[in-house]
């Protein structure tokens, strides 16, 4: 029995030995060791950058209206689709596609008025609203289209907005980006420069877009007159804005 006790102590102590050898072994700890290492943060540094570039729109879009008043909806209606009618023959006669001339409000509804006899509103016959919009893909002839509109029976022009084509916007758009990646990576050499840094490559990249069209207006009275001759029409010019927020290892 004693001599098994003894065995069992033995046991317990070689274990305990084995534990300790472990626990303080040098491969052990070279170990661990590599393992902090792994932790290092790589540098990186943030700029943004900008790109403009500026560029003439190469369309115009008037909006436009005729407006007609008659004792019957059908009498108010048929006069005022014989007048647009009309202004659209002028124009597709002028060259302008169908695809280009496009219905944007059609309205007929009764007029009430206030009847101070008796004191309560009153019908008094119905308007007809017809508004469309056209769009002009040789800006030099925006003048010379309002006032052809004018001639032809329209009495209303709200106004003309001038926009870039879409294979156009997305050219510009192409090289204002450049710009503005140009414009980040010099800032980030500046900046990897002054740390004793080289940079390394990209890690992120974020693009914002922001297109500025300015929209003259043209003037109403002027649309009205008849036999009119065409009015001067500037489109001014388009700036589109890239910006980016890159982030560089370094």
């Amino acid at each position: 029995m004693k001599k098994r006790v003894a065995f069992i102590a033995l046991q317990s102590i070689a274990i305990v030995a084995i534990a300790a050898a472990i626990a303080f072994s040098p491969a052990v700890g070279a170990r661990q060791l590599v393992k902090a290492d792994t932790s290092t943060v790589v540098p990186t540094v943030s700029v943004t950058g900008t790109g403009k570039v500026t560029v003439k729109p190469t369309i115009a879009r008037i909006n436009f209206g005729v407006f007609t008043h008659n004792d019957t909806a059908n009498g108010a209606q048929t006069a005022n689709d014989a007048i647009m009618a009309k202004i659209t023959a002028a124009l597709k006669a002028a060259g302008i596609s169908e695809d280009d001339i496009q219905t944007t409000g059609y309205s007929l509804q009764p007029r009430w008025v206030w009847d101070k006899t008796n004191e309560k509103n009153i019908q008094d016959g119905y308007d007809m609203n017809h508004n469309m919009m056209v769009t002009v893909r040789a800006i030099k002839d925006a003048g010379k289209t309002v006032s052809l509109i004018a001639d032809n029976g329209a009495n209303t022009v709200d106004g003309i907005s001038f926009e870039v084509d879409d294979a156009t916007l997305e050219q510009t758009k192409l090289a204002a980006l450049d710009l503005a990646m140009t414009s980040a990576r010099k800032r980030a050499d500046v900046v990897a420069k002054a740390a004793g840094k080289t940079i390394l490559s990209v890690q992120t990249v974020v693009v914002n877009e922001n297109t500025y069209t300015p929209y003259p207006i043209y003037r109403n009275d002027m649309a009205v007159a008849q036999d009119s001759a065409p009015a001067p029409v500037e489109a001014g010019t388009t700036d589109v804005l890239i910006s980016v927020s890159v982030t560089y290892l370094f």
